[in-house]
């Protein structure tokens, strides 16, 4: 432990310079002293058995600083990050063990005076995280913040930012990742102005129908541009089919886009859109030549089911709530277990906790939903429940297709079946209320 000789912010750089005084000291007595003589001397000094407890102590101290600078910046504290700068520079460049810095924080949540700050301070606009290989221009193009984006580009940011793992670049942020309803249009004009280009995802987005043309007449290619594998690898057809985009599709039928190209869970563009239920899409699609898929009779369905329902080892109720810490505390705060909480750049937005033999899960909405509670069913056969969920969705949208009225009810699939970074296998169908049942095992 420290005796408390050490300033408040240690270097580690000035410490090992100090190590090589001591060694230069010690050469004159021992010419063959070593420079681990020194450092064990120098951290004995101390306080310390060893040069790596020192280090290691020292390490810890900047990893708290940092985060309590990332958490200023993240939640808008002007002030508290003006402090930080006074006492310790270096913070503005400063990377957390996410590679995260306080400028991608304060740009992803529009933070403008301090984005300001930050780069009169030395801030690198171009840094790149270590989740998401994202500047900070990505993060504020994303969440909208037009101020920001400015300010940025103004910096030096790359306007382009090609590289990010979602293969999307800065422009594919601001307008093709996550819903509809999150394209930032305020955002886009300005990305344009500073040189960023359009690319097939970004174009299909904003429904650009003559600049789709365009950049398939300029470059055939672009038919076959893959989103990332955290959109599932979609091509460009499976893309517009999940906007509900019937104009686009046509066109993309039209320029030559293949219809029986697969999506990283094995779907064609016809069987996205039978999941999907799109009744429009999928006859498109029957007529311009798309093969339907083939899938596993559903004949013995009730009986699949019951066989699925024995690998059903719970059922827990997910709600959602605008604070989930302050929720876990207040349940804990009772008697309850906490059993786990998820932290997403010093936000958790997801937890559980158990009363018995009964769990509760407590997440944070992203965006206004209809209902505010989900259920989750935990099962060891989740694949093989998802294809026969699957196989009652196609073969309702087959009788669809053929003109026939099914008696069967459908499925509405609201996540197709993938792999989660928390570890999971997972899928989402909606019940005739619209509420969510989830269905969830383990990766294999």
């Amino acid at each position: 432990m420290s005796n408390g000789q050490l300033p408040e912010r240690p270097s580690l750089e000035f410490l090992k310079k100090l190590a090589k005084e001591r060694l230069h000291l010690l050469r004159r007595a021992d010419p063959k002293a070593k420079l681990a003589t020194a450092l064990l001397t120098l951290a004995r000094e101390y306080g310390f058995s060893s040069w790596r407890a020192l280090r290691a102590h020292i390490e810890e101290r900047q990893r708290e600083r940092v985060a309590e600078f990332l958490e200023a910046c993240r939640d808008g504290h002007e002030h508290v990050v003006q402090t930080l700068l006074a006492r310790e520079p270096d913070l503005a460049r400063a990377r957390d063990a996410h590679r995260s810095t306080g400028l991608h924080a304060a740009a992803a949540r529009g933070h403008h005076d301090i984005v300001s700050l930050l780069l009169r301070h030395g801030a690198d606009p171009n840094a790149r995280d270590a989740g998401d290989n994202a500047s900070p221009l990505h993060f504020a193009a994303g969440g909208g913040h037009v101020d920001v984006v400015r300010v940025l580009l103004d910096a030096g940011a790359d306007v382009h930012g090609h590289g990010d793992v979602h293969e999307s670049d800065v422009i594919g942020w601001a307008t093709a990742l996550g819903r509809p309803s999150d394209l930032r249009w305020n955002v886009l004009p300005l990305l344009l102005e500073r040189g960023a280009r359009h690319h097939i995802f970004s174009a299909i987005a904003t429904g650009a129908v003559d600049l789709i043309r365009s950049l398939v007449e300029d470059n055939p290619d672009a038919l076959d541009r893959r989103m990332s594998r955290f959109e599932h690898g979609q091509t460009p057809l499976h893309f517009v089919i999940s906007r509900q985009r019937h104009d686009i599709l046509d066109l993309l039928i039209e320029v030559g886009a293949d219809l029986e190209a697969r999506d990283l869970s094995g779907r064609t563009p016809l069987e996205a859109a039978m999941m999907r239920g799109d009744k429009e899409a999928m006859q498109r699609l029957h007529e311009a030549g798309a093969q339907a898929p083939r899938v596993q009779s559903a004949a013995d369905f009730t009986a699949r089911m019951a066989a699925m329902a024995k690998s059903v080892t719970k059922g827990v109720p997910m709600i959602y709530v605008p604070d989930v810490a302050r929720a876990l505390d207040w349940y804990v705060s009772i008697g309850f277990k906490e059993l786990n909480r998820f932290d997403d750049d010093g936000l958790v937005n997801f937890g559980m906790v158990a009363f018995g033999n009964a769990e509760l899960m407590l997440n944070m909405h992203g965006r206004p939903a209809p209902h505010d509670v989900s259920l989750w069913f935990y099962t060891d056969q989740v694949d093989a429940l998802y294809e026969v969920l699957k196989s009652r969705r196609i073969e309702v949208a087959q009788s669809e297709l053929a003109g026939r009225v099914s008696d069967q009810p459908a499925i509405e699939f609201e996540q197709d079946i993938e792999d989660m970074f928390y570890g999971a296998r997972q899928f989402c169908i909606r019940d005739l209320n619209g509420y969510q049942l989830y269905f969830i095992g383990d990766r294999d």
